[in-house]
């Protein structure tokens, strides 16, 4: 019986991380954190990147023409191959990054449960990345003329599932931390606090050694 209970997380939780994100991502972690974690951010970047490609197509914009890169459906591959890689990286930079800034508001994650609930959280953008390629390739995204899809009836349910899809990665980031969804918008935006001040220390420091140089030249 447990091995069939445990088969069916990895069935159920591809649907019940909508609605039940905490209880869903906790027996995710009691079961096995890293399981499928690499596999949700590779897809979902992968896909991200054909669903923007689709965008671009239909878009009734003219100018959206000009500037689209004329790629053919191996260069679109290789993109998308990339874009799965990157959001893979991306994983494990985020889920060191929240890690660190989860433990400074009392978190007891480790990296790896990080990953796991940054991963899943992904599951609700990957269907709706899904379902927004299938409607930009049938032409179904209901804009009317000269306006941009993103401004549709489609568009404005995408911004509604990615406002519940942010919620769901608070919620999966708290419970494997051990807090609130509050406290892991906390952790998230200091880990965000935490790159902005190395971003301007780099660039601080890069100015002063360009402007040590000159001064020495």
């Amino acid at each position: 019986m447990d091995g069939e209970a445990a088969g069916d997380i990895w069935v159920e939780a591809w649907l019940s991380i909508w609605v039940r994100p905490r209880a869903t991502i906790r027996r995710i972690v009691d079961a096995d954190p890293r399981k499928f974690a690499v596999g949700i951010a590779f897809v979902a970047g992968a896909l991200a990147m054909v669903n923007i490609r689709a965008s671009l197509v239909n878009a009734p914009m003219p100018h959206m023409h000009m500037r689209m890169p004329q790629i053919g459906p191996l260069g679109l591959a290789l993109a998308a191959l990339f874009m799965g890689g990157v959001n893979v990286a991306m994983l494990y930079v985020f889920g060191a990054l929240y890690r660190w800034s989860g433990a400074m508001l009392g978190g007891a994650a480790n990296a790896v449960q990080v990953r796991a609930a940054l991963a899943w959280a992904q599951v609700p953008e990957i269907y709706l990345t899904i379902v927004a390629i299938l409607v930009a390739a049938l032409g179904l995204a209901g804009a009317p003329a000269g306006v941009y899809p993103r401004h549709s009836a489609f568009g404005l349910i995408e911004g509604i599932v990615t406002i519940w899809a942010f919620v769901i990665s608070l919620k999966c980031l708290g419970e494997v931390h051990g807090f609130s969804a509050w406290r892991a918008l906390g952790a998230v935006l200091l880990g965000l606090l935490a790159i902005v001040i190395v971003l301007v220390a780099v660039m601080i420091t890069v100015h002063l050694a360009i402007t040590a140089g000159r001064a020495l030249a």
